[in-house]
């Protein structure tokens, strides 16, 4: 049938397979067949395969034929134009053992499963598409079709009949259309993510300036309040604090939501301050372990924002969609990527209501965009880990 190889210079091993003959004998019906045909020598009419070989000649395409009584494969070509090789210098095994050697050796096990399916009789027929090289080493694609025409006595196949198409120029216009899908999707999501960090940095500007401002401007003016008694010196104590509190939490809110913070903070003290705030909450305890991280290597900003907004969205999830008491991050670095893993303890968090969440769809096209990956993994008996693997 069809198998699979990447082996392309096979034109000097057709000269040494060609078998020069000065005769042809044609097999008879007997089971017991000593000589094998020349790959496209016509069978007596009587047993029926030379008309189907005639029929099958006449297809317009390369068509085939294959015994699994003799385990041999007719090709009609006169000149075969996926391996280069020509069906009247060879016998039946030999070209079939060429077509073989020639197949891509990733694609070899579809022809594999093929032939086990139809001696299993679980098939009566098959559609296939693999790559096969030609003696030049130019790679082509092949449509391979074939059904059953005849059975033995037990229902096993005993002859399938096909043909082989080329389907390269095909194959490769749905190749150049999913590049250009798969850039316009990734331009799509690069135009959403700076859009939305645009958004993020106008919100934190606003905080700062207005909001941050008047908060600010109160706690002077409380400053130089007169202390009338000690009960009202009390109370302004108390308003300044919360004052202090307020204009604190506008920072870390600004510092969170705006994209410009790593040129001034190090990724590493961002999400440090992220954690002891979740953890002053005490409704969940987090460790945040980056000694495998170095900060000292310069990295690409929308990278590390990447990774940021990785460690946000995890822990969005853990705390408000979980019912997790405990959580790591953990973030290492090398020369070539930066690794983050985050971890929760949730056993029952359901990872496919997970991986819908917008939030986390976002990510993940985020991650593919950067030439990263993000995915989910859960372990019953541990939890849900959440793993980003971003390039330098």
């Amino acid at each position: 049938m069809l198998h699979i190889s990447s082996n392309a210079t096979f034109k000097s091993s057709y000269i040494a397979f060609a078998t020069t003959m000065s005769s042809k004998t044609p097999p008879t019906q007997s089971k017991s067949i000593t000589t094998l045909p020349l790959v496209n020598e016509a069978l007596p009419q009587t047993d029926g395969y030379g008309r189907v070989r005639e029929i099958l000649s006449n297809l317009g395409d390369s068509a085939w034929s294959h015994d699994f009584r003799t385990e041999t494969t007719w090709f009609s070509s006169q000149h075969n134009p996926f391996v280069g090789f020509i069906p009247a210098d060879l016998k039946a095994t030999q070209a079939d053992n060429i077509w073989k050697g020639s197949t891509h050796p990733d694609d070899r096990h579809l022809l594999n499963e093929n032939d086990h399916a139809y001696k299993n009789m679980k098939q009566e027929r098959h559609a296939l598409e693999y790559r096969i090289f030609d003696d030049k080493g130019k790679m082509h694609w092949v449509l391979d079709r074939g059904v059953v025409v005849e059975k033995d006595e037990q229902g096993k196949p005993v002859l399938v009949v096909g043909t082989h198409v080329d389907i390269t120029t095909t194959k490769e216009l749905q190749q150049k259309i999913s590049s250009l899908l798969d850039q316009q999707h990734k331009e799509i999501v690069k135009a959403v993510i700076e859009r939305t960090e645009l958004d993020r940095k106008e919100i934190a500007s606003i905080l700062h300036e207005n909001v941050n401002q008047i908060l600010t401007a109160g706690r002077m003016m409380l400053e130089f309040l007169p202390v009338m008694d000690k009960a009202i010196g009390e109370f302004t104590e108390k308003v300044k604090q919360i004052m202090y509190s307020a204009v604190d939490e506008v920072n870390k809110i600004c510092n969170d939501i705006n994209p410009d913070s790593l040129l001034h903070i190090p990724l590493t003290d961002l999400v440090a301050d992220l954690v002891n705030r979740l953890n002053k909450g005490k409704t969940i305890s987090i460790i945040f372990d980056h000694s495998g991280f170095s900060p000292t290597k310069k990295k690409n900003k929308d990278h590390e924002l990447t990774i940021l907004r990785a460690i946000q969205e995890c822990m969005q999830a853990i705390v408000h969609e979980s019912a997790a008491q405990f959580a790591t991050i953990r973030l290492e670095s090398n020369n070539d990527f930066m690794m983050l893993e985050v971890f929760c303890d949730d056993k029952k968090l359901n990872i496919n209501l997970l991986s819908a969440n917008l939030r986390i769809k976002n990510i993940v096209n985020r991650c593919d965009l950067f030439g990263g990956t993000f995915h989910l993994e859960k372990n019953k008996n541990e939890g849900v880990l959440f793993k980003a693997l971003i390039p330098v």
